[in-house]
Formats: C-alpha cells, sequence, structure tokens
C-alpha cells in the first residue's frame, strides 16, 4: 500500500506498478500524466492526473464510445490499496469539513470506479 502525496511530486514508479504500462500520455512540465488500460470486457478507463493543478480526471468507453466523464479537483493524495489487482482511491477537498468525497477506482479483473460523497454534518431536527 502507497500513499502518494501529490504535493511531492509525480511517482512514476508506483503508477508504472498499478497500471502495468507506460503513461499514454503525459506532460511533465505541466504536472500531467495519463493512463490507459482495456478490460476483458472491452471497458477502457483513462486516468489523468494533474499534480501541479492536484486534479483528477476519469474517462469510461465501451467500444470507442465515452460513456462518463469525471473530473475532481482538490485531491492532495492517491492511495494505492492493492497493486495486484489495481485498486486505488482518493478524497475529494479532505480538509471540507461538511462533505466527504470518497472516489475508488478498481483495474483489475474488471474495471470498477466507485463514487460517493456524503455528508459529515448531522442533520437539524
Amino acid at each position: 500500500m502507497a500513499k502518494i502525496n501529490l504535493h511531492d511530486g509525480f511517482d512514476e514508479l508506483a503508477f508504472l506498478e498499478l497500471f502495468c504500462e507506460e503513461p499514454k500520455d503525459s506532460q511533465p512540465s505541466d504536472g500531467y500524466w495519463c493512463y490507459e488500460v482495456t478490460d476483458s470486457l472491452g471497458v477502457t478507463l483513462k486516468f489523468g492526473m494533474n499534480i501541479i493543478q492536484k486534479s483528477v480526471q476519469i474517462e469510461l468507453k465501451i467500444a470507442d464510445g465515452t460513456v462518463g466523464i469525471m473530473c475532481f479537483e482538490l485531491v492532495n493524495f492517491i492511495e494505492i490499496n492493492d497493486y495486484i489487482n489495481g485498486k486505488l482511491e482518493f478524497l475529494v477537498a479532505p480538509k471540507n469539513e461538511e462533505f466527504k468525497t470518497l472516489v475508488q477506482v478498481e483495474l483489475r479483473p474488471r474495471i470498477k470506479v466507485d463514487c460517493s460523497t456524503l455528508s459529515l454534518c448531522p442533520m437539524a431536527a
């Protein structure tokens, strides 16, 4: 398990081990890296991150058609939970005390993305 602080720069080796391939696109001077993987069902995940803007972009495609795009800002850490199954997660705006948004991604054996935003404030009576 590895917790990667985006403020400290890009850990190319950790992401190479996670995605099992080189970035599909990268602009290191702009702080941008993008990986693309396809599972056995033909679902493709593009995972882009910008360490300068502290943002993550996820695109899901089936065949050549995009079925979903998610963009997240204020991402400070990406936590790699399982290199073998390609599991990672991150919190969006972790200093926000009213809401927590957790994004979890699994690459193997099939691509899966879970995203949830939960309120941390007690409900008013």
